[in-house]
């Protein structure tokens, strides 16, 4: 059941494109100045409900969903090519949650209903992004923003108009079968169902889906009887149809317990229009007679009866009537107003709208730990083969204020300092030169054959 209407996938956005430093050299152009161009962003992670699909049993053996980053970019302040963004097919009905969290990030609801979940990477700055009237000819250029990864928990609610409940063996799957083309497994021993299933039913020009819920036992909203797996689909339909077997002495105890469990898995489950069906009339005089008497009782308390049999279709047709005629009477549920308001809110990268003097400081026994959305970014995106970056890093660190933060938080020379996956020793020297050597001292550690970039001499 597990791998039926629940699932864990993980997910991750594209990685945006290095942005590229160049410059502009041609005959007769003097001086032609920066020239790189700007990486494309990364593809995004969309979720889109698709009503082929009926279950999540497709996710048993895809769980890594991966969109395609972004390009790189080229000279002659060419663009890099946008990552193509990734859609995960879904069940109409299904719940995306954070698996971290808790938090829902979209509800699937109708077929073609699109949802992003993961905004992909930004592209990085070439160098030409990066000139200004002080540095005219940069050579600096970032590399792409890394793209937003997650687990995330898929929960599948039927969307149907009609629930039938009742214990096992109440004959919910063979009035399922008589009132629509479904074709649920049918045998004379509890739990023949063990998946729900749908079927659509017609009724004077309406049509209405019909959802078979697998039997319930007293104890469901703790979980006996896989109860949390079928209670989940009773919460997106609209009305109930009872089942309850007359051949059984004890009917009014097995329904008084399955209202209990249902008022006890969620109220508003409890307070849906419900419907009794009286079935198995046909199999003794005694079913019968058990019905009527019930009948009566049950119409004391104001519910709506009707005596049936499944097998032969006895007021089956009755019953279809009345259930259309409550269903009509209900106000439509607008679910395009709800995704619509859900589609309204922005969703943004954790450093998108934040400022790089919102941070925290943490003296840790093994380093200064620097925590902020967008200096963890700025740090990321930073390409430390370019020396103007060192330099730039610096400024940034003195301007934002987190200098004079870890130097009050009794920071000394030496001492280690991270923001986010990147550490360094901290130094109390701002001299360029001393910045010199320390990224000079960067690039003679990497592998022999390595290309070097940036490796123009300092100073200028």
């Amino acid at each position: 059941m597990r791998c039926f209407d629940t699932a864990k996938i993980y997910v991750k956005a594209g990685d945006g494109g290095r942005g590229m430093v160049a410059f502009r050299r041609e005959a007769f152009v003097a001086q032609g100045g920066p020239f790189g161009g700007n990486g494309g962003n990364g593809g995004a992670i969309y979720f889109e409900a698709d009503s082929s699909i009926n279950s999540l049993v497709g996710f048993r053996k895809k769980v890594h969903h991966r969109a395609d980053p972004g390009g790189n970019g080229g000279g002659k302040k060419m663009q890099g090519s946008i990552g193509a963004d990734r859609t995960v097919l879904v069940p109409p009905g299904t719940i995306v949650r954070d698996a971290k969290t808790d938090r829902t990030l979209c509800e699937m609801f109708a077929h073609g209903h699109r949802e992003m979940v993961l905004p992909g990477g930004r592209g990085g700055r070439g160098n030409a992004s990066f000139k200004t009237a002080k540095n005219k000819a940069p050579q600096i250029a970032e590399n792409g923003e890394e793209g937003m990864e997650k687990w995330v928990e898929l929960e599948l609610k039927l969307v149907a108009d009609v629930g039938i409940i009742g214990v096992p063996n109440a004959g919910k799957s063979t009035l399922l079968a008589n009132v629509s083309n479904a074709k649920p497994k049918i045998a004379d021993y509890p739990f023949t169902t063990i998946v729900p299933n749908l079927g659509v039913v017609e009724r004077d020009f309406e049509r209405m889906v019909f959802a078979d819920i697998p039997g319930l036992l007293e104890g469901a909203s703790d979980g006996v009887g896989l109860g949390f797996e079928f209670l989940r689909h009773v919460k997106r339909t609209r009305v109930l149809v009872h089942v309850l077997d007359c051949t059984s002495e004890d009917v009014l105890e097995e329904y008084d317990a399955i209202r209990n469990e249902l008022f006890l898995f969620d109220e508003e489950v409890g307070d849906k229009p419900e419907l009794i069906a009286l079935n198995k009339v046909d199999a003794s005089d005694e079913a019968a007679e058990r019905a009527l008497e019930l009948q009566t009782v049950f119409e004391e308390r104001g519910l709506n009866v009707h005596v049936t049999s499944a097998l032969t279709g006895a007021g089956v047709g009755e019953l279809i009537t009345a259930v259309k005629d409550i269903w009509a009477s209900l106000p439509a549920i607008d679910y395009e107003a709800e995704a619509a308001e859900r589609a309204a809110k922005k969703l943004a990268r954790p450093a998108d709208g934040k400022s790089l003097d919102e941070f925290t400081v943490t003296d840790t026994p093994y380093a200064f730990i620097i925590e902020g959305a967008a200096i963890e970014r700025f740090v990321q995106m930073t390409n430390w083969d370019y020396f103007e970056s060192f330099k730039r890093f610096a400024r940034v660190l003195q301007m934002s204020g987190i200098e004079k933060a870890v130097n009050d938080a009794g920071a000394g020379e030496g001492d280690r300092v991270i923001i986010g996956k990147y550490e360094f020793e901290w130094s109390g020297d701002r001299r360029e030169k001393t910045l010199f050597d320390s990224w000079r001292a960067k690039m003679d550690e990497k592998p022999a054959g390595t290309t070097q970039q940036g490796s123009r001499h300092w100073p200028h």
